[in-house]
């Protein structure tokens, strides 16, 4: 049944696209597209042909993929047999076996540590469209260790790097190397790959990806909110009047309509150590003061007047630092899944150090987990389709946990911990181990460590 429903869910999409486009006839362009693939195509129908544009199709004798997407946009996959440049020294070794099954029947190629050059031609790209440029890789024996592609655009003067993967559905994954807005079909890149960060990589080619336009916003049927204080209480949480007396200042109010927005706003309480407010959903969220959650005797201290807590850990260029602290359960909505936060600023000259991720170590957890995140926003390079006057976009960037973002109030935050609250514990302890070798870590300025429900 459940084949049966998918199977008619695409024939509805096939139908939608096919009679949407040019009352079902097949252009002229798509025709000279396919003059180089006619054996590929002889004997299909022109409908079979439109319903293989829309689920994708080999061209170029099986060394390039293409399809064409609901909006009309093209996408492009080149096997990486087919941008290789050689060079004298480099024997290249491809591997194909059900472990690392590629789509391209020479399999995927593999570096062994060495460093490779790579010369993209486009052909079938759609004009006036954003594209992302991808590498499409696997780590060998899918060994788990951080993912630091380190790449060098032709043309620009430095190197770039790429700390971040997502995971396709057919289980390659794909890391982000630039973006540009096409002006015609055709795109030449060189692109060369050092692989002494990730010596275990497998390589099927690369890809070029239109961006995905944004659905309209759903109108949303809003029920009229009520003044009625028992309403509002309702909204604060059962323990509202234990909480108000942990405040450092006097909580003063109205109505319980007014409460409520104090709530949401937040106040410090325990002395000023801890800020306490409520999320949209009434959860609690919590943050600790640099002071509460972190090593005293490493951190130079000092006041900075828009924070919210009387100092700020200002650091002493040391390689790693620990996170340790505990709390009161009571302080976090029981049976919800939490995200920590680190809240932070970067010195100066940051950007131009390009440091690796921070290691990050859970050492309450048995075995301890090890993770990695970023301190700052990576950049993927934004070119022109000549490969000149490139640029820099930080807003382009995945959503992915460990990867920080910019707060409203001008400080940093990066994910550093999640974990699930249970209602049978008093208290709430973490610990956690931060470190960097290589400047990752240097100069950073900590405001505070929160706590909020993912």
């Amino acid at each position: 049944m459940s084949h049966a429903v998918e199977e008619l869910d695409t024939a509805i999409s096939y139908h939608e696209f096919y009679e949407g486009y040019e009352g079902g006839k097949l252009s002229k362009d798509y025709i000279n597209m396919f003059l180089n693939d006619a054996d590929t195509l002889r004997g299909r129908s022109e409908s079979e042909v439109m319903m293989l544009l829309f689920k994708g199709m080999f061209m170029n004798m099986g060394k390039r993929w293409f399809s064409r997407n609901m909006n009309g946009d093209h996408y492009e996959m080149i096997s990486i047999a087919a941008c290789l440049t050689p060079t004298a020294n480099e024997s290249q070794h491809y591997i194909s076996s059900p472990e690392y099954s590629s789509r391209f029947a020479v399999g995927c190629y593999e570096p062994s540590g060495a460093n490779f050059k790579t010369h993209i031609r486009t052909q079938f790209l759609s004009p006036h469209t954003t594209y992302f440029v991808n590498l499409v890789f696997k780590m060998k024996k899918n060994k788990k260790q951080d993912i630091v592609i380190e790449y060098k655009l032709e043309g620009e003067k430095g190197t770039s790097y790429s700390f971040l993967s997502s995971e396709r559905e057919d289980g390659w994954l794909t890391a982000k190397l630039c973006q540009f807005t096409s002006d015609q079909r055709s795109v030449d890149l060189e692109i060369m790959f050092y692989t002494k960060y990730c010596p275990n990589l497998l390589v099927e080619g690369i890809e070029f990806q239109p961006e995905k336009v944004s659905s309209p916003t759903p109108n949303v049927h809003i029920e009229p909110i009520s003044d009625k204080d028992t309403y509002w209480k309702q909204k604060l949480p059962q323990d509202f009047e234990d909480i108000i007396k942990w405040s450092k200042d006097s909580v003063r109010w109205g109505t319980m309509k007014d409460l409520y927005s104090i709530f949401c706003r937040g106040f410090l309480i325990n002395d000023g150590e801890e800020w306490f407010s409520l999320d949209k959903d009434g959860k609690k969220c919590l943050m600790l003061s640099a002071r509460a959650a972190l090593q005293e005797d490493k951190w130079n201290w000092m006041s900075l007047a828009e924070t919210r807590f009387e100092e700020v850990a200002d650091y002493c260029n040391l390689p790693k630092f620990d996170i340790f602290c505990k709390f009161r359960s009571k302080l976090l909505s029981p049976q919800t899944t939490y995200g920590t936060y680190l809240v932070y600023k970067l010195p100066e000259g940051y950007k131009n150090v390009k440091p690796p991720p921070v290691q990050v170590v859970d050492r309450d957890s048995h075995p301890k987990e090890v993770y990695s995140v970023l301190l700052d926003i990576p950049q993927a390079p934004v070119i022109s389709c000549n490969a000149k006057n490139k640029s820099f976009d930080p807003s382009n960037r995945l959503k992915l946990k460990g990867l920080p973002k910019r707060r409203r109030d001008g400080w940093m935050e990066v994910q550093v911990h999640e974990f699930q609250t249970r209602p049978t514990i008093k208290m709430i302890s973490t610990h956690l181990g931060l470190s960097s070798y290589d400047m990752g870590l240097k100069g950073i300025t900590v405001q505070c460590l929160e706590f909020r429900p993912i």
